[in-house]
């Protein structure tokens, strides 16, 4: 007789954690800063942290903007290089380079040789 199918256990969903902080670090780091700051300046200071999340956010897109835009403008320039001398020359792909130098397989004859 086959045995029957083998159940699955359950296991929760995982969830993403924001920051990678639990739910239970959010609660402790709120006593504390309620503590620590106190509940007539606690939304004064939520408020300023708020505004330089969003400034370094901001900061952080301009930087991969600029990033991008270098990166476009280095794909733009084609093979050509400006040596010492100010000498345009070619300029070659690394892994061109060794494809070239690697060594190629030796021909099999077809038939055996008698």
């Amino acid at each position: 007789m086959p045995k029957p199918p083998r159940r699955r256990k359950f296991s929760p969903p995982k969830t993403r954690k924001m920051l990678n902080v639990g739910f239970s670090e959010l609660v402790l780091t709120s006593a504390i800063a309620l503590v620590a700051i106190g509940p007539k300046e606690l939304p004064g200071a939520l408020r300023q942290l708020a505004k330089w999340w969003r400034e370094l956010q901001a900061f952080s897109e301009g930087m991969k903007q600029q990033l991008q835009e270098v990166v476009r403008e280095v794909e733009g320039t084609g093979r050509t290089i400006i040596d010492l001398e100010g000498k345009p020359q070619q300029a070659y792909d690394v892994s061109e380079l060794e494809k070239l130098a690697a060594p190629k397989p030796l021909a099999t004859p077809e038939k055996p040789v008698e």
